[in-house]
């Protein structure tokens, strides 16, 4: 599938490089400057004559008034002057023009009067701007000699000296009006010069930038996924060259497209196969699992108990019989390994196939506590460690199953890596919506580096000579994969000489309301020595466990009644005359039968107060979950004798405290 990402960015491009403007651009702006510099020299050109001849016309007014009206401002002829004045008037840019006696009066005005000043500054020549008005003075001076002038000879004056001022006052309007009439020329020549301009490289670039806008609008389309399109090559020169190398390029873009899609449309039908191949392998890896979990873990569980049987039979002696006693213990050894071998191996393989489904509900934790110190309680005893599980009124939602199968996994790992000391097992509230489980160990510590290791398969930090005893490395592998399967991830935190400690958290629900048949939290240490012999019911499908149970029991000092149905053991019991004191049964029975059934019929027939247990080598998830609705404790084959006999010892010493023996 190819995206259309590039698309709104190739338009903003287009709209910021625009081609048509580009060229505008370079044709309009030079000659907008050139000509904005041209009209703006002549303009001022234009207005720097005008101010000059303006100037030369006031300069020599006052120069001709200040010869011809100084011996008539002495004679006092004011008509002559006047005269005088109106002729200079008569040019159209004089206002007014006035003269002034030595003191500075005005002797004769002519003009516009109020545009003069009140008196004149005798004796001074100067010319000065006031808006659109100029003045211009001059002093008058007397000239000749006294011999030729009646006043010089009759010393009224002195030759050369300043009898008074002429003042002359033009209009600049005229210079304003030349500068408006060039800037108007100006802005009209370059306007025209401007739309004419314009209009030219319009057509260029229209010229240019259609066949562009053309091959954009094919680059674009082809971009977001129309490798048909194409565009007209038609353009001379190297634009033609572009439009047929877009149209070469798509064409092979085509062609590559057409055989990807042949190659995708190839592999997706061969990865449907594989995946249509590797569901059925997963589904029938599933139900081989499902029957293997059960069949394979049956014979290994009769090979252990036989094992043990033949172990406690044999005498304990020196030479033949040592030797033929140490050998049964070697065979027992190595079956227990390969027991763990077996159902470490079948719980990952169930893990990877994707056969186990978290199926999350609100439970109260205190059940699944008191099946993890039933189960775990005689293991520890038997190392000489203390177990301490603190019973808690919370309720978890979370898949109780398998978050039992991660704290017994748990459990028993810091059990086999604890020499002394003791196991804490409890829960804390975090915050208001959340529990954490924690499994504290007094072992040795994790060092840092190890700590993610330690989820590896195969992978244990004190067993590099892989010893059988410390088992395979495969445990917290489980926990690790079961963990995420139930939304949980496990965390650890240890200090190394000290010990460790496990942790998951879970989501709180409120707590399911006590019914009245839930048993306390019992305590776990088994009581021993009984007055009489106790009795056992025993129910399994397999008749090799029947008799390696019936040998191993026997030997144990507890009697036992066995029968592949409930019924047989019951008909049994009824003829001995005996009420069992615990009741075992396998969960998978003949006829589609469950123990769960089993254990019920016994219970109704001698009393409901009987303690009882699920053995099962059965790991489906519907199993589980049935076990679990029953709230009878499960004990998964293939069993360890020794574990079996602590936890029925403590089923025995449990039923005899409640009948008050």
């Amino acid at each position: 599938m190819v995206e259309d990402g590039p698309a709104p960015r190739l338009e903003k491009a287009a709209w910021r490089r625009d081609l048509r403007l580009r060229i505008l651009a370079v044709a309009l702006i030079p000659l907008l400057i050139a000509v904005s510099l041209l009209a703006g020299y002549f303009t001022q050109r234009q207005i720097e004559v005008g101010w000059t001849a303006l100037s030369d016309q006031g300069q020599a007014m006052t120069r001709r008034l200040a010869e011809a009206a100084a011996f008539d401002l002495v004679a006092g002829n004011r008509l002559y002057v006047k005269r005088l004045l109106d002729y200079e008037l008569s040019n159209g840019d004089c206002l007014s023009i006035g003269i002034a006696d030595q003191t500075g009066r005005w002797w004769l005005v002519n003009g516009r009067a109020t545009l003069l000043p009140a008196s004149a500054a005798v004796g001074a020549e100067r010319a000065w701007k006031s808006g659109d008005l100029i003045y211009f003075t001059r002093p008058i001076r007397l000239g000749g000699s006294a011999e030729q002038d009646p006043y010089l000879a009759a010393g009224v004056a002195r030759p050369g000296s300043v009898i008074g001022q002429v003042t002359v006052l033009l209009n600049a309007e005229s210079v304003t009006a030349t500068r408006h009439h060039i800037l108007l020329v100006s802005l009209s020549l370059a306007l025209s010069m401007l739309v004419l301009t314009g209009w030219l490289a319009w057509r260029l670039s229209q010229r240019l930038s259609q066949p562009l806008r053309a091959v954009i609008a094919a680059v674009r389309g082809i971009a977001q996924g129309n490798l048909g399109r194409r565009v007209a090559a038609v353009s001379p020169g190297e634009l033609g060259e572009l439009e047929r190398g877009i149209n070469h390029m798509a064409g092979i873009l085509e062609r590559h497209a057409g055989e990807l899609e042949r190659r995708i449309d190839e592999a997706t039908a061969e990865l449907r196969a594989q995946k249509q191949t590797a569901e059925a392998a997963v589904l029938a890896r599933s139900r081989f699992l499902a029957a293997a979990s059960h069949d394979l873990r049956q014979p290994m569980h009769a090979l252990t108990l036989l094992l043990s049987a033949l172990k406690e039979k044999l005498p304990r002696a020196t030479g033949e019989a040592s030797e033929v006693l140490r050998l049964v213990e070697n065979i027992e050894a190595s079956a227990h390994a390969m027991a763990s071998l077996l159902n470490a191996l079948l719980d990952l393989s169930r893990l990877d196939a994707g056969v186990v489904v978290a199926r999350p509900l609100c439970f109260p934790v205190s059940a699944v506590l008191l099946r993890l110190a039933n189960q775990y309680g005689p293991l520890a005893q038997e190392k000489g460690l203390r177990l301490k599980i603190h019973d808690s009124r919370l309720a978890a939602y979370n898949d109780p199953v398998l978050l039992e199968r991660i704290l017994g996994n748990l459990i028993a790992n810091a059990i086999r890596y604890t020499e002394h000391g003791r196991i804490v097992v409890g829960l804390r509230r975090v915050q208001q919506e959340w529990l954490r489980f924690e499994v504290w160990d007094s072992g040795r510590g994790i060092p840092e580096a190890y700590r993610e290791r330690i989820f590896e398969e195969y992978f244990q930090l004190e067993n590099p000579e892989r010893g059988r005893d410390k088992g395979l490395g495969l445990g917290l592998a489980i926990v690790r994969r079961l963990g995420q399967l139930i939304g949980s991830p496990v965390e650890v935190r240890s200090t190394v000489g000290k010990g460790s400690c496990f942790s998951l958290r879970v989501m709180r629900c409120e707590p399911v309301p006590a019914t009245a048949a839930s048993e306390p939290f019992a305590a776990m240490t088994p009581k021993a020595g009984t007055v009489t012999v106790p009795m056992v019911a025993f129910i399994d499908d397999d008749e090799t466990i029947l008799e390696a149970m019936t040998a191993i029991f026997g030997q144990w000092g507890i009697d036992l009644a066995v029968g592949t149905r409930a019924s047989q053991v019951r008909d049994e019991l009824m003829e001995l005359g005996r009420r069992p004191d615990a009741i075992l049964s396998d969960y998978r029975l003949p006829e589609g039968r469950t123990g769960i059934e089993a254990i019920a019929a016994l219970r109704g027939a001698f009393g409901r107060d009987i303690p009882a247990a699920l053995i099962t080598g059965d790991t489906a998830a519907a199993t589980i979950q049935a076990i679990t609705a029953s709230g009878l404790p499960v004990l998964h084959k293939p069993l360890k004798p020794a574990a079996l006999r602590a936890f029925v010892n403590h089923m025995l010493s449990r039923g005899k405290a409640r009948s008050g023996g």
